[in-house]
């Protein structure tokens, strides 16, 4: 019974009841407590928002080489969520979920059920830059608000920027391009080798890398080593083709098993003791990589990324400390972090707008205008990409006596922005 009253009270505060209804409260509350006190039954007053339901359609990858991804990045929404009471402009949010697999096919069924299916007021999700960049016009011809949780692919920041599709992770563009600098100018290791599962996130992310690594003086050693993607096989021929006698090392972007995979062969046959840099964007070492490796993990790989499981500031160390208590001692990751961001910003839109959607430029425009301490850090978008705008860290690959194998920050590049074009 006093979960209810404290629901009531929730219910009323929140609609900043005057004072002749807070009298009217005491007395509730009272009789409430009298009747249970009695035994009797009784009927309370509205316990939760009066609104309509605001359905959210996540679209993630459950199952293939992605599903550690989509399951982490739901969980991250899941704990927001769950910690404003699933609530958020005075309407209940539910959430409806749709594998995205891995073929763009499957991504397009998937965002067809939710939104023709389901009803949903709105889409979150997609890993896969191919399955984004798939789903962008059907979802920009529905004016269909979305929110994009993870996928990079370039063109939604650029040619294909729709006013209806924010992201709130990152472009292809943004983890690679300081690297580029970072790894000639302040390693000094000027002769590199890239490695990348061939698809779009793949290409665009060392084609970024490259534009700042040649333009600073370094040069890239070919044959590129381009897996197939996704590649779960044998990955002896892709690793045996680096040349390490020639190369100061790598640069790689490959993520989930495919990075796995990888890592566990290149440890196998001894390679990545032979070269003098392991580098990449920090998905091809991202927590859910590590721990799936252990001690085949690259000891001092050098990836830029927009966060790290140490970073100290104060929202960081309470989301990681909480995500590991709510999911039974799980690490947190970066997309878990995607999907807790990706929450708030629809709470705090929901709120500007006191839950009206039905004006869907108006929905857009409290969306654009949500700004918040992340754990990453600074979080903001950009109103010329619709991208976020965020801090790339320099991390290093290290084993932590307390986090186990983890990123250690050691250089940062803040305000890190997709140039649009």
């Amino acid at each position: 019974m006093s979960d209810e009253i404290e629901d009531y009270l929730n219910w009323k505060l929140a609609g900043r009841i005057d004072r002749r209804d807070f009298l009217k409260l005491g007395v509730s509350a009272a009789g409430i407590a009298l009747v249970a006190a009695c035994g009797g039954s009784n009927t309370v007053g509205p316990t939760g928002p009066t609104g309509p339901e605001f359905k959210l359609g996540v679209v993630l990858p459950y199952s293939g080489v992605y599903a550690e991804l989509g399951n982490s990045i739901t969980n991250g929404m899941r704990m927001y969520f769950d910690s404003v009471g699933n609530q958020a402009g005075n309407r209940k949010i539910t959430v409806v979920t749709a594998d995205e697999q891995v073929a763009l096919a499957d991504a397009v069924a998937a965002t067809k059920k939710v939104v023709e299916q389901d009803g949903v007021d709105m889409v979150a999700g997609y890993v896969s830059s191919p399955n984004a960049a798939g789903n962008r016009n059907y979802l920009d011809g529905l004016k269909m608000p979305t929110l994009i949780a993870n996928a990079g692919v370039n063109s939604l920041s650029r040619a294909a920027k729709s006013p209806f599709i924010y992201r709130t992770s990152f472009s292809n563009w943004q983890p690679s391009h300081p690297m580029g600098t970072y790894v000639a100018e302040k390693l000094g290791k000027k002769k590199i080798q890239l490695v990348y599962a061939k698809y779009g996130a793949g290409l665009e992310a060392v084609a970024a890398f490259k534009e700042t690594f040649t333009g600073s003086g370094g040069t890239i050693v070919g044959p590129d080593v381009a897996t197939p993607f996704p590649n779960n096989g044998d990955q002896t021929p892709f690793v045996q083709a680096i040349q390490t006698d020639k190369i100061d090392g790598i640069y790689c972007f490959m993520s989930g098993t495919d990075a796995v995979t990888f890592l566990k062969k290149a440890a196998e046959l001894g390679t990545l003791k032979k070269l003098g840099l392991v580098s990449g964007a920090g998905f091809f070492v991202e927590q859910d990589v590590l721990a799936a490796i252990t001690d085949a993990a690259p000891d001092g790989a050098i990836t830029g990324l927009h966060w790290a499981l140490p970073l100290a500031n104060k929202e960081n160390q309470d989301f990681v400390s909480k995500y590991s208590k709510k999911f039974s001692g799980r690490q947190a990751d970066v997309f878990a972090v995607q999907g807790f961001d990706t929450a708030r910003v629809i709470v705090e839109a929901l709120n500007a707008v006191k839950g009206n959607t039905t004006n869907k430029d108006a929905f857009m425009t409290a969306i654009a205008g949500v700004s918040f301490k992340s754990p990453r850090g600074d979080f903001k978008f950009d109103a010329t990409t619709n991208n976020v705008v965020q801090t790339i860290y320099v991390r290093k690959t290290v084993k932590d006596p307390k986090l186990g194998w983890t990123n250690q920050v050691i250089d940062q590049y803040p305000g890190v922005a997709d140039p649009g074009k």
